[in-house]
């Protein structure tokens, strides 16, 4: 319904106008050389699709912007505009949250975060590095382990313990390196949507403090994550394109 309230020049016309300070009905007329029936049409669009509100004061009934369909609206365009770009924000003073979409289903994705065949191929941190060690958790109570190398031979390693596993939808555990770089453990959650073939993945990290929060910002992480799932962008190509293939 937000789209279709925008599609009118007139009603984009009222909305920016709007934005600037509330009006009346009278007011919104008279720069665009329209009756006030034809206005008030325009007004109850934009209403139905919860862009503007209307008000009360004495005897005026002043029509107001309500942004935050247009945020919505912005923000849903924007993922589709860029649908392999890395969404990094810090939702809380806690966490970190990364969002990214996939041209594939998320069965494909979550075996890509669970089978460690998968795992060796993306997973491997710095480039010319391996996953060394890949112990998955297969179910809720598993331990995991992994051990990256890098190409000069020095290795960094991190535990933890899977907390829920719901296939192939959501993946929660939590995390400690062998040698801290932030104090105390973390928490991280995968959650993976699908609509239409593309899947939306949302991973947030939660950490005991902000303290611990703000050292991780500190760090190339944001450009380490956007580069994985770069990685298994190209992974996930790579088996439709194997898949046609066979065919």
């Amino acid at each position: 319904m937000v789209f279709a309230a925008l599609a009118d020049p007139t009603r984009r016309a009222i909305l920016a106008r709007l934005a600037l300070n509330e009006a009346t009905v009278n007011e919104l007329a008279q720069p665009f050389k329209l009756s006030q029936p034809a206005i008030s049409k325009h007004l109850k669009v934009l209403e139905r699709a919860g862009l503007i509100s209307k008000g009360r004061e004495a005897q005026r009934r002043p029509r107001r912007l309500v942004p935050q369909p247009l945020n919505d609206a912005t923000a849903w365009l924007q993922g589709y505009r860029n649908p392999g770009t890395l969404e990094f924000s810090t939702p809380s003073d806690c966490e970190i949250t990364m969002k990214r979409m996939f041209a594939a289903s998320r069965i494909r994705v979550f075996a890509a975060f669970t089978r460690p065949e998968l795992l060796k191929r993306w997973f491997i941190g710095k480039p010319g590095g391996t996953l060394a060690v890949c112990q998955v958790a297969l179910k809720a109570g598993d331990s995991f382990r992994y051990v990256w190398r890098d190409p000069d031979g020095s290795e960094m390693g991190m535990s933890g313990v899977c907390l829920e596993l719901k296939r192939p939808e959501r993946l929660v555990a939590t995390e400690q390196f062998d040698q801290p770089w932030y104090p105390g453990q973390a928490t991280g959650t995968i959650a993976l949507t699908e609509e239409s073939g593309i899947t939306t993945l949302t991973q947030t990290i939660r950490y005991e403090s902000q303290t611990a929060r703000d050292m991780v910002l500190q760090t190339p992480i944001e450009h380490a994550v956007a580069l994985g799932c770069e990685r298994l962008s190209e992974l996930l190509k790579s088996q439709k394109s194997n898949r046609k293939v066979k065919k």
